[in-house]
């Protein structure tokens, strides 16, 4: 639009001139009077303006391409960072957060360290407590049963035991073995506590006396040997095993049955101290215990003194 402009001025300028050629001048060697000459050259300018019109329209094409094109880069950079000042606002944040974080979890660890060592003084004082308890329970008993009674207790049962064996040979006990070898110990043991609270006495003695031999938990096993004679209400042999169990195992299960079954033995035979020794001990040993329950009600109806 621009060389159009420029080249309608021209023509209003020059072609005047052109157009009023001189009477005055003839032709020169060309044959073209002076007005002819003149309307030539300014043909040939327009055209080499025109040329050079067109040259800076497209120069000015280029130039606003080239400037469309920085316009459309800055338009995407300012987008990338924005881009990037949103993240870097987000990861602020989150800093903030962590960092909020990190201060809660320092007051938590320092809160658990308190308490792991409050635990730790608990546990110490628990073990102490439990190391005493121990050491009453063990001389409670060993108070309870002197050592001529439950040496005289164990010969017995090892006497029993041997013609408990002599009983076996005479009914075959090779076949006996046999059985109780393909069977596990567990097995046995668990069948000879079944057999106890049918009152099957004499199929419990011949399972345990069989462990005995493979020396299968002594401790229980002895335990569970001296409750047929509980049951049996031969307490001096009841007395002697659950003194050798809890001399073998003082923390296993069964020891509040052992100290109740102790107590009722020394019921039984007027021994009402050492009844109360063993009622006691286990209710401060084991006052959860659902036994402790029997063994108070048992304490309570002691005579005053015995």
């Amino acid at each position: 639009m621009r060389g159009i402009t420029l080249l309608a001025v021209f023509c209003c300028i020059v072609l005047p001139a052109a157009e009023q050629p001189s009477a005055f001048k003839g032709g020169d060697a060309s044959g073209l009077t002076e007005s002819e000459r003149a309307i030539r050259a300014n043909q040939r300018s327009i055209t080499s303006l025109e040329k050079r019109v067109f040259a800076l329209e497209q120069k000015l094409e280029r130039i606003t391409t080239v400037n469309e094109g920085l316009t459309a880069s800055l338009r995407s950079n300012a987008e990338t960072l924005n881009s990037i000042k949103q993240s870097l606002a987000r990861i602020e944040e989150r800093m903030k957060v962590l960092n909020e974080s990190d201060v809660k979890n320092l007051t938590e660890l320092s809160a658990l360290g308190k308490r792991q060592g409050a635990l730790e003084k608990q546990v110490n004082s628990a073990l102490s407590t439990q190391s005493k308890n121990q050491e009453k329970l063990a001389q409670s008993i060993a108070n309870a049963i002197t050592k001529e009674r439950f040496d005289k207790a164990i010969s017995q049962i090892t006497e029993e035991l041997d013609l408990s064996r002599s009983a076996f040979k005479s009914l075959g006990v090779d076949a006996l073995a046999a059985k109780y070898d393909s069977s596990e110990p567990e097995a046995l043991l668990a069948e000879s506590i079944k057999m106890i609270e049918t009152k099957n006495y004499d199929g419990a003695k011949s399972r345990l006396a069989y462990l005995v031999d493979k020396k299968y938990k002594p401790a229980e096993v002895a335990f569970r040997i001296g409750s047929i004679y509980y049951f049996q209400e031969d307490n001096e042999r009841a007395l002697g095993l659950f003194k050798d169990s809890a001399q073998q195992d003082d923390e296993a299960y069964y020891m509040p049955i052992l100290l109740f079954y102790s107590g009722i033995c020394h019921e039984r035979q007027k021994g009402y101290a050492d009844a109360k020794r063993f009622y006691e001990t286990l209710i401060q040993l084991f006052p959860e215990d659902k036994i402790a329950e029997s063994a108070k009600k048992r304490m309570a109806k002691l005579p005053a003194s015995g």
